[in-house]
């Protein structure tokens, strides 16, 4: 049977204000970087391919896709699912989240959809729905909670749209109260969720822009990281390793891309040529 491919591309240069207390989450770049992915998912052969921009990136369109591809795929499939757009975070009520130096934090990372922030931990109970042997490849162009917790405010350094640098982490105190402000919400779906990396029958191979106490930074039309994703695949890469270790090539200080790897070891595809819709002989 043919190894199905699924792409999701989430790309938000907006939120909706009345969703997070009146703040915009204005970015310019991350519309284009939906359609780097997309573009490199279509050069791979993916059957099947969703963009989902601003106002479409919702948080019930997000998680009905992610339905959608764990009932059809099947052992050897994937998934590509990317993001682009502001990291933020809430409080952790079910007190499961640890920062990357295996240390409490007191957050839960989460996406800044149009509509609402996706915490983690709902990603986690989706990706729990996945077969084993189905891969899972996450790009996601975004801060950190860490990043949220250190960040005094967004760097910009121009007025000029062409060239806007602008931080993908939203603001601690828009945060602060929009979390007071739909506690009962967030609270709510928090107390609902249960699984962890540990409960994925699945792989997921995870790139992340930067490290959890860095900025993800957009300039020149695209987010760094993706720009650097897209100069790469112009090139023949062998796997994820190497892929990783070329996108870290020519960062500044300030950037470290970072990558994680969990759920079921059997199915690890780090050595995978990426973007491949074939599994690994064996696997």
């Amino acid at each position: 049977m043919t190894p199905q491919g699924y792409a999701l591309h989430i790309g938000l240069n907006a939120v909706n204000p009345d969703s997070y207390e009146g703040w915009n989450g204005e970015l310019f770049a991350c519309e284009n970087d939906a359609a780097v992915y997309k573009a490199l998912a279509e050069k791979a052969g993916f059957q099947s391919i969703y963009p989902l921009l601003t106002k479409d990136a919702t948080s019930q369109n997000v998680l009905q896709h992610l339905s959608n591809a764990a009932s059809q795929l099947q052992a050897g499939d994937i998934l590509l699912l990317t993001y682009s757009g502001h990291g933020g975070a809430i409080i952790d009520t079910n007190h499961d989240e640890t920062n990357n130096f295996g240390e409490m934090d007191g957050f839960d990372e989460t996406w800044c959809l149009y509509d609402r922030q996706l915490i983690d931990d709902e990603l986690f109970e989706c990706f729990s729905k996945f077969k084993p042997g189905v891969r899972i490849l996450i790009f996601s162009d975004s801060c950190h909670s860490g990043s949220v917790a250190r960040a005094a405010e967004a760097v910009t350094t121009t007025t000029d749209a062409a060239t806007y640098i602008r931080a993908r982490v939203a603001p601690l105190d828009v945060l602060v109260r929009t979390y007071n402000n739909h506690k009962s919400e967030y609270d709510g779906i928090q107390a609902q969720l249960s699984a962890g990396p540990a409960d994925i029958a699945a792989y997921v191979v995870q790139f992340g822009a930067c490290q959890d106490d860095e900025l993800a930074m957009e300039v020149w039309g695209n987010g760094m990281f993706t720009a650097k994703v897209q100069e790469v695949m112009k090139e023949e890469i062998s796997s994820y390793t190497a892929l990783f270790v070329a996108i870290k090539q020519g960062f500044s200080a300030q950037q470290h891309p970072n990558l994680f790897h969990y759920g079921n070891k059997a199915y690890d595809f780090l050595a995978q040529a990426p973007f491949s819709i074939q599994p690994l002989v064996g696997a």
